[in-house]
């Protein structure tokens, strides 16, 4: 049985980040030189992008990058899973799911503790391929109070919005 672990992504796992997203990504970074100088930048800019990677057995086979947008202190704080990547040799495991779950966990953890501003909720947001089947199915489980929407972005394919909002019950601020 392979261990698996879950963990804020660190700056040695950027090649693999890399590879990975030049394996399961088609366009502009499907070359690893533009896959990993784009996951340096974003890897660089946290706290505004997050990433996490999943192990097996010591090995990094996917990882997931999460923008915060609007600001670090807003009163409802908007996250967006922007990328999650598997290894296609390791894809149809529950790695995806268990990784989307567990970085959503570790970042409203994360927001609870670094923004004091929050007044209600952490909303979640995802966008996806229409025709990608596989991804709307799994972020259908996890994106799930109703909200959606559709987009075309840059003249390019129709993309599907699922969204989460978790409340967050925090003491009544006095000012």
């Amino acid at each position: 049985m392979s261990t698996i672990n879950i963990r804020r992504a660190e700056e040695r796992d950027l090649e693999a980040i890399g590879l990975i997203n030049g394996s399961v990504f088609l366009g502009d970074r499907d070359q690893f030189d533009g896959a990993q100088r784009w996951a340096t930048c974003w890897f660089n800019a946290f706290p505004l992008y997050q990433y996490f990677v999943v192990e097996e057995d010591d090995v990094v086979v996917g990882y997931a990058g999460w923008q915060l947008h609007g600001g670090f202190h807003r009163a409802e704080p908007v996250i967006e899973l922007d990328q999650i990547g598997i290894l296609p040799a390791h894809q149809g495991k529950g790695l995806a799911p268990r990784l989307i779950q567990e970085c959503m966990q570790a970042l409203l953890t994360w927001t609870k503790e670094s923004n004091d501003r929050i007044e209600s909720h952490l909303t979640f947001v995802v966008w996806a391929y229409a025709l990608n089947f596989n991804a709307v199915n799994v972020y259908a489980k996890y994106f799930t109070d109703g909200v959606s929407g559709l987009r075309t972005q840059f003249g390019a394919r129709a993309e599907n919005m699922l969204r989460i909002r978790i409340p967050i019950v925090r003491p009544i601020r006095i000012e």
